[in-house]
């Protein structure tokens, strides 16, 4: 072995346990039960709740791991028609804001498994989890039969 293999190995040695002792900027993981109801529901015409399927509920399991770069989720519904798509999105409770994460779209999708995320918004959302909120359409309730807010 040469001595610039052997300095070499040794800087690799010790940078390699410094990144082991480094923290990640993020948070590591956060797993979340959301209650989901169609009276948390809420559009421009009724600002304060109520628009969606008025006998469905269920809840959603969350696991956010922003260093990994994803959100799984499991959904637990009733008494609700055929779910189409379901999302988080970001605004506070009684309100409406733009889709974060799709989580599932398309009659027949699963209703567990795991989506892609951007990293700066699964950190925030476990920051801040009061700022989002999941929402799920069904063939009856197009523009929203569930939400709960995170």
């Amino acid at each position: 072995m040469t001595l610039a293999s052997i300095i070499k190995t040794t800087l690799l040695t010790l940078a390699s346990a410094t990144l082991v002792g480094a923290e990640s900027p993020f948070p590591a993981m956060q797993s979340l039960t959301v209650p989901l109801t169609g009276r948390a529901e809420t559009n421009l015409a009724h600002p304060s709740g109520g628009t969606g399927d008025p006998d469905g509920s269920g809840t959603v399991k969350l696991v956010i791991t922003p260093v990994d770069r994803q959100v799984c989720f499991d959904f637990r519904l009733a008494r609700v028609s055929d779910p189409l798509m379901a999302h988080i999105r970001k605004a506070p409770r009684l309100m409406n804001g733009p889709p974060i994460v799709s989580l599932f779209t398309g009659i027949g999708s699963s209703m567990d498994g795991c989506a892609e995320a951007n990293t700066g918004q699964l950190a925030e959302m476990i920051v801040h989890p009061s700022d989002f909120y999941v929402s799920v359409s069904t063939t009856e309730f197009p523009d929203g039969a569930l939400r709960g807010q995170l």
